[in-house]
């Protein structure tokens, strides 16, 4: 018994010394994102109407709770102790509706029970297909979206490719994506509100 009691303390202050966990998030404080030029968006002349995002996709070696950090020789790195507030997918997907929220003035239906028909809301799509993470260098975000417009057989398919220069520190890489997810954001509600290709994407048209 004594050497039980020993090992449970000594279990117990090692617990005490282990180091704190961080949470970050992709969306900026509202103060923040108000002020930024990156965010500002001109209200739409009319309502753009219903629409839905479906889940992100995101790199399997990504998907994760613990932020993933390139470094220069190849190695990669997963911060057990700095933590996205949910698994990047699912992150990313709320950060995005957060955004277009803010940018349309109406947020993604899809967690109300809504009685508009499927023809009459717009499906949006976004498969992630790098989301890059390299200490004291860049960040970046490459992203194939797709938008089947409510009430006709449009569909918009684009690609994006964003990167941000960043200085040493898990806090600029985070502001770096924040940044890259806002401008991603933009585009996606530029193209919702005129149905045309953004700025910074290649797009065509089916």
């Amino acid at each position: 018994m004594k050497i039980l009691m020993m090992l449970l303390a000594s279990l117990a202050l090692a617990g005490c010394g282990s180091p704190a966990a961080f949470n970050y998030t992709l969306s900026p404080p509202v103060s923040t994102a108000t002020g930024s030029g990156v965010l500002s968006a001109p209200v739409p002349a009319k309502p753009v109407g219903p629409y839905a995002l479906a889940s992100v996709t995101v790199p399997p070696e990504a998907d994760l709770s613990s932020l993933v950090v390139q470094q220069t020789d190849g190695r990669v790195l997963v911060l057990v102790n700095d933590l996205w507030t949910a698994p990047l997918s699912s992150h990313l997907r709320t950060a995005l509706s957060l955004e277009l929220t803010m940018r349309l003035g109406m947020p993604p239906i899809q967690n109300l029970v809504s009685g508009t028909s499927e023809a009459g809301v717009t499906r949006i799509q976004v498969d992630v297909q790098r989301f890059d993470m390299v200490a004291g260098q860049y960040v970046a975000i490459h992203a194939l979206w797709r938008i089947r417009f409510a009430g006709s057989n449009k569909v918009l398919t684009c690609f994006t490719r964003l990167q941000q220069p960043v200085s040493i520190g898990v806090s600029a890489l985070v502001t770096g994506q924040q940044k890259n997810t806002q401008l991603l954001s933009a585009q996606i509600a530029e193209s919702l509100q005129t149905h045309a290709n953004p700025a910074g994407a290649q797009c065509s048209n089916s």
